[in-house]
């Protein structure tokens, strides 16, 4: 078993979109990682290729000496004949028998970020399916009102952090990426040191991307138009001290992909998600992402309530 594989670029892109639509799920799961820009930002980390297999888009990423799937195969598109693909439980036995040749062990042969509606089928396939990390999903409107006791804290921190600081917030632009850049390295100078208390292959890569974090950002503040990423940096009494990027992952879910707020102007981080989530309120919900099995990421994550936590799965060889 043997595919092409092409590098990643981000000309893909559109590629990419066509087959996530043809996906039944494409426009409904609101899984973070069902869309381009989450995995191409990695580009720098990780080796990314795609490869088309019988009427889907499969795409691949290399880490150290395996190969594994971020997303499982996409589609599939009808060929211009009219004439049905190939089924996706066919596709997926052809990747898992190449990536097993690839692979020094069958173990390492996996595709990640399997949503809840497709996992009980993929088991009947033969395949074991394991928990990863949740996406964070809230309803837009909780963010912006801040109502109720649950976000008094929040409240709280947002009202007193906006009358003791000059502060606009703009649209990022490109001139902004030198200033958003040293933003960056000062706030993982402030971070509390991380742990993913996860074992095995998954964890290692959230440890990879916990480590490597600057250069997803570096990708992000460089190719943001690109990417059709929107970005937003708050100046505080003119300074650069805070800023976001996100983009839409349906039309009812917009994906907040990066945040950034200096630790050390108490209030900041509210201020910046709140004002955010205002200039998106077209979309009924905002997904967070994940918490990479950070503890105290899952902690500022509750603190928000969740209207859900979007399982999602890992499937192996049995």
């Amino acid at each position: 078993m043997s595919f092409t594989l092409n590098p990643l670029n981000v000309k893909d892109q559109l590629k990419a979109h066509q087959y996530l639509t043809a996906t039944e799920l494409g426009g409904k799961t609101p899984l973070a990682t069902w869309a381009f820009s989450p995995h191409y930002i990695w580009k720098d980390v990780l080796g990314y290729f795609w490869a088309e297999v019988d009427g889907w888009w499969c795409l691949f990423a290399q880490h150290a000496d395996f190969l594994f799937m971020p997303l499982p195969p996409l589609g599939p598109r009808v060929a211009a004949g009219g004439q049905a693909s190939g089924s996706l439980q066919e596709v997926i036995s052809q990747v898992m028998t190449f990536m097993d040749t690839r692979n020094t062990t069958s173990q390492a042969s996996r595709i990640e970020n399997i949503p809840a509606e497709l996992k009980d089928v993929i088991q009947t396939w033969g395949y074991s399916l394991a928990p990863k990390d949740s996406d964070y999903l809230y309803r837009t409107s909780d963010l912006v009102q801040l109502k109720a006791n649950s976000y008094k804290s929040q409240r709280t921190a947002y009202n007193r952090f906006s009358r003791a600081h000059r502060i606009r917030i703009a649209p990022y632009r490109a001139l902004d990426r030198d200033g958003c850049l040293a933003l960056f390295h000062r706030w993982v100078n402030q971070k509390d040191e991380i742990s993913v208390p996860q074992v095995g292959a998954v964890a290692e890569i959230s440890q990879l991307m916990l480590r490597d974090t600057a250069s997803a950002h570096r990708v992000i503040l460089q190719e943001y138009r690109e990417l059709g990423l929107t970005g937003r940096v708050v100046w505080v009494d003119g300074s650069i001290k805070a800023y976001a990027f996100g983009f839409p992952r349906t039309q009812e879910v917009f994906c907040l992909l990066a945040e950034v707020a200096d630790r050390s102007v108490s209030g900041l981080a509210q201020y910046l998600f709140r004002e955010f989530c205002r200039e998106i309120q077209q979309y009924p919900f905002v997904n967070t992402m994940t918490d990479l099995g950070s503890p105290s990421l899952a902690r500022n994550k509750h603190a928000y309530r969740p209207t859900q936590l979007v399982p999602n799965f890992v499937a192996q060889h049995a």
